[in-house]
């Protein structure tokens, strides 16, 4: 025997799906659809600099500079350094102005 049980059937695997891309006017309508600045600006954040979710939401002043953004305990634990766009610099300036969180 070659430890499995005689009762077990090995099913086969279900091929993994590529996610659906979206085109930038697609990119640009889902951001303008939300009505939330402070959420809007999260999303931005999380897609320009290509974070994940739990990173974006852990992410603090400290950790942006006008060059990078500093990513702590990321993916493994591990932390790392993620350009930060003129573009995202921008729009991340803006929501600081009409919020100051």
């Amino acid at each position: 025997m070659s430890g499995r049980d005689i009762g077990t059937v090995a099913y086969a695997r279900t091929p993994a799906k590529l996610p659906t891309i979206l085109n930038g006017d697609e990119i640009v309508r889902f951001l303008e659809a939300v009505p939330s600045l402070r959420t809007r600006t999260a999303l931005t954040t999380a897609y320009a600099a290509g974070l994940r979710a739990s990173v974006a939401v852990h992410l603090k002043v400290r950790d942006i500079d006008g060059e990078r953004i500093r990513v702590e305990h990321g993916k493994g634990g591990k932390d790392r350094n993620v350009v930060l766009s003129a573009q995202l610099l921008a729009i991340l300036r803006v929501y600081w102005r009409l919020v100051r969180p």
